[in-house]
């Protein structure tokens, strides 16, 4: 069971939409944290209220849309919690499935065998078998992580030209008495 219902996340981000109260005022009037109210209100805008719906099943994505969704995420700076709305999921599967790209590569996004592991004789080896990558998922892999490291290059280079605007040298070429 969920703690809010269908309703009560339409109403709330309904009355923001429509100007009738500002975030904090919701938050205070619901004594909802307002930055749960900031998800419910970026998924609204980027998938329509229908996005808040609570989904009772549990879903299983495929590594294709896990890919995708972190290639986004790594591409794009705008944040887990603006992914997240985009592609109607929750900030905690895409702060995952990055974390796991950035450790495992592609192989951490494929799908793992579930359940309890069979029980091993104990005079045989316990070999542990890595996962094995086509050419194209490990030359899709080795773009993502070009694309991303050119983004984050590419953030940095801003953040200096800000603070170097901000903050201009003084001309080096002065005489000094």
């Amino acid at each position: 069971m969920t703690k809010y219902s269908t309703e009560l996340k339409i109403e709330i981000v309904s009355k923001y939409l429509n100007h009738e109260d500002s975030i904090k005022g919701l938050a205070k009037q619901y004594n909802i944290h307002w930055t749960l109210i900031r998800r419910w209100i970026d998924k609204a805008k980027c998938q329509g209220l229908a996005a808040l719906s609570v989904k009772h099943t549990k879903t299983t994505y495929s590594s294709d849309f896990r890919l995708n969704v972190v290639r986004y995420y790594l591409t794009h700076s705008i944040g887990v919690s603006k992914v997240a709305a985009k592609f109607n999921i929750s900030d905690s599967q895409v702060y995952n499935w990055s974390k796991k790209f950035n450790e495992e590569g592609y192989a951490g996004l494929l799908p793992k065998q579930k359940g309890r592991p069979r029980k091993v004789p104990k005079k045989s080896k316990k070999t542990t078998k890595k996962l094995e990558l086509s050419e194209k998922q490990k030359y899709e892999e080795k773009i993502l992580k070009q694309e991303a490291e050119l983004e984050r290059l590419r953030v940095e280079n801003l953040v200096l030209k800000k603070v170097a605007a901000r903050y201009p040298r003084y001309p080096t070429n002065k005489k000094h008495n």
